[in-house]
């Protein structure tokens, strides 16, 4: 009984070492080894999950990514907020979130830089569910008239992802959350300004 359940948790016991061991000494310094010790099993046994480190390192974003989603949908629902309020509130909390996830597994530049593309294939599914976030805020900011009517939502959404790259990783050694999630609140306040319905005047 007691083999067949560390089996089944054979997943999370790696996944929560891996994490304990990235927070103190870093994705670099990590070895296999470590996280086999640290999660009290043979180095071997790590094989049967995770094809390597990198594997063992998107499992961990991937399992951030699904909590950061739940929080964004609970976002995006905040009837009581106008859409474009929420709709900053959603991008600020992906910034603040970029910043958590890289200082939290202590990756180094190139590490970000070297695993993107090959994440962004794993992340498809979250990415999507994002956009569709935005979208659906967009138009019923639209419907609200809070802003103009726009021809694409979804393009308007991929170009304000866009606008937000150099708050994203990879980060300067003096980057601060703070700071970063100020600058884009400050980037979407500026695109939001060309997208505000002019109000209408009384005489119309």
């Amino acid at each position: 009984m007691g083999r067949k359940k560390l089996c089944e948790n054979r997943s999370e016991l790696i996944l929560e070492a891996a994490s304990r061991l990235f927070a103190e000494v870093g994705y670099q310094k990590t070895t296999l080894d470590e996280i086999a010790h640290q999660a009290g099993i043979g180095k071997g046994s790590i094989y049967l999950e995770f094809d390597s480190k990198e594997d063992i390192l998107f499992a961990l974003v991937l399992q951030n990514k699904a909590a950061q989603l739940i929080e964004m949908e609970k976002i995006a629902a905040r009837s009581e907020q106008s859409p474009l309020s929420r709709l900053k509130a959603l991008l600020v909390k992906y910034v603040g979130d970029a910043f958590d996830a890289v200082k939290r597994n202590r990756l180094s530049p190139e590490t970000v830089v070297s695993s993107r593309e090959r994440l962004r294939l794993r992340l498809e599914p979250f990415l999507s569910a994002r956009q569709q976030l935005m979208e659906q805020l967009l138009r019923e900011a639209e419907r609200q008239q809070e802003i103009v009517p726009q021809p694409d939502s979804r393009r308007l959404a991929k170009l304000m992802l866009l606008s937000l790259q150099g708050v994203l990783p990879p980060y300067e050694p003096s980057a601060r959350k703070v700071k970063l999630q100020h600058e884009a609140a400050e980037l979407l306040e500026l695109i939001f300004s060309g997208l505000r319905a002019e109000p209408q005047s009384a005489g119309k």
